[in-house]
């Protein structure tokens, strides 16, 4: 994939909003993939979705791909992520 800064990286001049998520949610059909990325309620019960990805199985497999492949090179640069995030 080419970014406008012709890097392979996103320019983030080009990116419209960004919101921090620590809760996700992943649904599917037969035909679509849906990942809803948000917060959750101090009390943990409700997600306040921010964002909701749609993809096909196919853009869907690849999203999986890429960031399999973003976890190993953290890895590789900082060590293992340690804990459950919270």
């Amino acid at each position: 994939m080419t970014y406008p800064d012709g890097n392979g990286r996103p320019d983030d001049r080009a990116v419209v909003e960004r919101w921090y998520a620590h809760s996700f949610a992943v649904g599917h059909n037969a035909f679509q993939f849906n990942v809803d990325c948000g917060h959750d309620s101090p009390n943990g019960e409700v997600m306040t979705v921010y964002l909701r990805v749609i993809a096909s199985p196919f853009n869907a497999r690849e999203l999986f791909r890429l960031l399999g492949v973003g976890l190993l090179r953290y890895a590789d640069a900082y060590g293992p992520i340690e804990g459950n995030g919270a």
